[in-house]
């Protein structure tokens, strides 16, 4: 699947060139995992919220046993729903979505455009 549009979207300037590596890397495994079990999904703007939720419920489950990794997994879906101008719906559905309230260190990653 091409993600190059998608992260064009992402703007990793303030990380370090390993983490954006790391981010980047998460991003592609997320396409993937879709793309394998949903073949007719050939291309970014094809993922539809039941993909997502596919990774999150099923794939995230059975493969992930640290919750850290789980956590940079959803961290890393949520940035790819956001680069691909989706709503904060998407976010509330998915379970990404933090309590302004809460507060929290801001993100590193930003999106540079809403639509790819």
């Amino acid at each position: 699947m091409q993600l190059d549009r998608v992260l064009d979207n992402l703007d990793f300037k303030r990380l370090r060139p390993n983490e954006r590596k790391r981010y980047i890397n998460r991003i592609n495994t997320i396409a993937v995992v879709i793309e394998q079990r949903f073949p007719h999904v050939v291309n970014s703007q094809q993922i539809k919220l039941h993909h997502a939720q596919y990774f999150r419920n099923v794939w995230l489950a059975n493969h992930s046993s640290s919750k850290r990794t789980r956590q940079e997994f959803m961290r890393a879906l949520g940035l790819l729903v956001k680069a691909m101008g989706h709503d904060e719906k998407w976010l509330g559905a998915l379970g990404i979505t933090q309590p302004k309230a809460k507060g929290g260190r801001p993100t590193m990653v930003g999106v540079k455009s809403q639509k790819p």
